[in-house]
């Protein structure tokens, strides 16, 4: 049977505010670790980033599921003194200030290890810890334009977009979850680490394929599956897309424009990539004409990947995301339950977002810093 809470019994100080290292403070503690949040005398910026019950916006609760609350400031001695107290007792540091600020307040790699011989210290930022940009901040739309993500995220206007989440921030996350439960594996730290992870590499790292594509053409990136994207229908909107040629000549059927398949402007993904404008306003055009659910049917049933585009509403009332328990409905803070995604593979979160400093008395009592 495999074990659902296998960091069972680790110490996490989550000092981050924001996504990125929350996140990552998060997910260890759906996988079984105690998590201390401190937060400073306002709270984390987060909270106020965004509507959401109780004053605290929608993405903190998400990404601070199932931690304990205690307010420190650590620019009081006092404070700063009970946290390097924790961070001693901690198996897991999270920073996620900009380079050298910890270390010049006082609670940065060095002055942690120095009482904490096993410690895995996570710094996340956003350029990392060296080169010439290491000090400056980058935020999740920053990060998506210099990494190179906007220019390959473009529809028919050709304008560059940025992604309508916080997608550079969540995947850093992810990433430094990784990082650290490979540090721990196996059986824990056997001496201190300093793990460095960035907004910017983590987006390199998404952008793989691409990055390696770009250098070997010497250009941009083409469009791999033309004409796929998003199409207006009568009554709302519908995304296509395309994995074999076959399915183009499916889909110039399904339309009603089986010429298409001939014309050697379309005659293969490459072909289509160069001309891509006016196929899209054909299909355009012809999409128009009918609903969503009528191209959806029609679609499926010629074998061509389709899908309305959903709204969350939509998408939580969907049968099978209700059948498969994908979203279900957690109490996110006390009195308010709200659709809560699992994060795959795992149960679902049971356990509310504490509110600032929920926590603060009884941890400072526990570990005798009252």
């Amino acid at each position: 049977m495999i074990n659902a809470k296998p960091l069972a019994g680790l110490l996490v100080l989550d000092l981050s505010q924001g996504i990125a290292g929350p996140y990552c403070a998060r997910l260890l503690g759906d996988h079984g670790a105690r998590v201390l949040k401190v937060e400073p005398p306002g709270g984390d910026w987060m909270r106020e980033l965004g509507p959401g019950p109780g004053a605290t916006s929608a993405s903190a609760l998400y990404y601070n599921l199932g931690k304990e609350s205690l307010v420190l400031d650590l620019k009081q001695a006092r404070d700063l003194g009970r946290a390097l107290a924790l961070a001693a007792r901690a198996d897991v540091v999270i920073e996620s200030s900009r380079p050298g600020a910890m270390a010049k307040l006082g609670l940065g790699f060095e002055a942690v290890r120095a009482r904490n011989a096993a410690v895995i210290y996570l710094s996340i930022s956003g350029f990392g810890r060296t080169g010439p940009r290491a000090g400056e901040p980058l935020t999740d739309t920053v990060a998506q334009a210099f990494s190179g993500y906007m220019s390959i995220n473009r529809d028919r206007d050709g304008i560059p977009h940025k992604t309508g989440t916080t997608i550079i921030d969540a995947v850093t996350g992810l990433y430094a979850f990784q990082a650290v439960t490979l540090a721990l594996w196996p059986g824990g730290a056997r001496e201190a680490r300093h793990l460095d992870v960035s907004l910017m590499g983590s987006a390199a790292a998404v952008l793989g394929p691409k990055v390696l594509e770009a250098a070997f053409l010497g250009r941009a990136p083409e469009t791999i599956n033309a004409p796929a994207g998003s199409y207006r229908t009568s009554d709302g909107w519908i995304a296509v897309t395309l994995v074999r040629e076959k399915q183009f000549q499916a889909l110039v059927r399904a339309i009603g424009e089986p010429d298409l398949a001939r014309d050697p402007r379309f005659a293969d993904f490459a072909e289509r990539s160069r001309n891509l404008a006016p196929l899209q306003e054909i299909i355009a055009a012809r999409l128009a004409e009918r609903t969503t659910e009528d191209w959806v049917t029609r679609f499926t049933a010629a074998g061509v990947l389709a899908s309305r585009i959903n709204g969350f509403g939509d998408w939580l009332a969907d049968p099978h995301v209700v059948a498969s328990g994908t979203a279900p409905m957690v109490e996110v803070m006390a009195g308010t339950s709200l659709p809560v995604p699992r994060n795959p593979g795992q149960k679902a979160q049971d356990r509310p977002c504490p509110g600032i400093g929920e926590h603060t008395a009884a941890v400072l009592r526990e570990f005798g810093l009252d």
